[in-house]
């Protein structure tokens, strides 16, 4: 009976130190634009790597998002992608030939799933033209329910950048600034300044 309680702790805390290790990869992932170095690069791969099995089977497509995330910052930065799982589909994103790229690169063929893409995008460089992609959509009204595809995709969005203005300064503050941008509708100046305060408030 000993045994049998030493192994289920062993198996609990190996478990629960695996968790923790995936939760701290989903940070990594979530905020390498804050700190793009080459060091980090690679250890996001590494990290990648060693959730292999998780990736590939995740229903949320994160394999995907993995590949998306290193061939954006190997564009960007010009380093290296290491010999992976993933390296086959991040080269054929950069290569941009493959049905996957095409889907990615076109800014007009757009549901949840492109949301995805673009965060992803964003935190693999810091580059606010993703922002201002999703900013298309965050806080527009409502379709009916006639329209289900662009309703999933606007409340994708507005939940999403609202979500991500409390978790990422940056987002709150590209929020802020086009909170005073006369181009956009009052509704979606509105919009802005409400997730900004949302924002704030929850570190306050």
């Amino acid at each position: 009976m000993k045994k049998i309680v030493i192994f289920v702790f062993v198996l609990c805390m190996t478990n629960f130190c695996h968790a923790n290790e995936m939760q701290e990869f989903g940070k990594q992932m979530s905020y390498f634009y804050l700190n793009p170095t080459e060091k980090n690069f690679i250890e996001l791969q590494k990290r990648a790597a060693n959730f292999e099995q998780e990736l590939k089977s995740s229903k949320k497509h994160t394999d995907i998002i993995i590949a998306l995330m290193v061939a954006r910052i190997s564009e960007k930065y010009n380093w290296s992608i290491q010999d992976v799982f993933f390296k086959k589909q991040a080269l054929e994103i950069l290569q941009g030939k493959s049905k996957l790229a095409k889907f990615i690169n076109d800014d007009n063929d757009v549901n949840p799933t492109k949301l995805d893409i673009w965060w992803a995008s964003y935190f693999a460089t810091g580059d606010k033209e993703y922002l201002h992609k999703i900013l298309l959509y965050a806080g527009e009204e409502l379709p009916g329910k006639d329209n289900i595809s662009k309703l999933l995709i606007i409340g994708a969005a507005t939940w999403s950048f609202k979500s991500n203005c409390k978790q990422h300064k940056s987002v709150r503050d590209f929020a802020l600034k086009m909170s005073n941008d006369s181009s956009l509708s009052m509704k979606k100046r509105e919009y802005l300044l409400k997730v900004v305060e949302f924002a704030d408030n929850a570190h306050s």
